[in-house]
């Protein structure tokens, strides 16, 4: 049984063996590689250890890492923020579209289609810019006369109904108690917000009348104002008067005479001294015009 060298080993190393014990030890086949191993650690030296400094860099490498790891979310969420602000102003601001006819003035208007809208004087419409082709939507104020191009349903809205078309020439009237809609071209349908409907086609029209759409006949192939006319029929003077305001964008002093009497004739829009003897005359009514001010009395 080979002789365990271990133990002569350790005393060896510890410079603990005895003579008898080194003598032994040194005739062992292993001594001459043990002190090669010996010799060799000579020249190896262990770095010094400083825990606070190893500590330190631990940290800091540790740190290191976590901050390339998180995603800056708060500058990212303020820039995405921030761009939908700006969108919504733009959608808000940008979107709508709006001409307005003032008072003695008309206005031509082509809308993202082709399609056209005159408007009458004191009259107004609006339509939303972006995705027009699907949704070919005008809220008007006034009257207007619209040439529409063949597409998508084409819906004029007011506050007393709704006028509906794919493609032809109409003329819609909203004015205070007035609704009234007439067709020069193709079909259309009215629809009143108290969802009374009725189709007319061209050479008809239909005038509101105690929730009652009313349709008649017309010889005109276009509305009178675009002719540079007014005409009514058993109409109360104020809706007269308010025309004549629109017209010329003048003001009526009306507090000295009855507005409600009827009135059956019509006016031209193109000479304010010969409209007001149309209207006012016929009336038994004086007046002074001072300016844009027409005041008015009962003669």
């Amino acid at each position: 049984m080979e002789e365990d060298k271990d133990p002569y080993l350790a005393k060896w190393l510890n410079n603990d063996l005895t003579n008898d014990e080194l003598a032994q030890f040194s005739t062992s086949e292993e001594l001459e590689d043990y002190e090669k191993i010996v010799k060799g650690l000579e020249y190896f030296h262990a770095p010094p250890f400083d825990e606070e400094t190893s500590l330190s860099i631990t940290l800091e490498k540790l740190q290191h890492q976590k901050k390339k790891k998180v995603i800056p979310l708060k500058p990212i969420l303020y820039t995405i923020s921030a761009a939908a602000s700006i969108l919504l102003v733009i959608g808000l601001f940008f979107n709508k579209v709006t001409h307005e006819a003032a008072y003695g003035e008309r206005l031509a208007i082509t809308l993202p289609d082709g399609s056209k809208a005159d408007l009458n004087a004191g009259s107004s419409l609006s339509y939303n810019r972006f995705f027009w082709s699907q949704n070919r939507e005008i809220d008007l104020k006034g009257e207007g006369l619209f040439t529409v191009k063949k597409g998508e349903t084409f819906t004029v809205v007011t506050t007393a109904g709704e006028v509906e078309v794919l493609g032809t020439i109409f003329n819609v009237k909203s004015r205070d108690h007035i609704f009234e809609v007439a067709c020069y071209e193709g079909k259309v349908k009215v629809q009143t917000s108290a969802d009374v409907q009725e189709i007319i086609t061209q050479g008809e029209s239909v005038l509101l009348k105690d929730n009652s759409l009313n349709k008649v006949k017309i010889s005109e192939t276009q509305p009178l104002w675009k002719q540079g006319e007014s005409l009514f029929k058993s109409i109360p003077l104020k809706e007269v008067l308010d025309e004549l305001e629109r017209q010329y964008n003048v003001t009526f002093v009306r507090t000295s005479i009855d507005e409600n009497k009827l009135f059956s004739g019509g006016f031209v829009h193109n000479n304010v001294n010969l409209a007001l003897e149309s209207v006012l005359v016929p009336m038994n009514i004086e007046y002074i015009v001072n300016g844009k001010e027409v005041k008015l009395s009962n003669k």
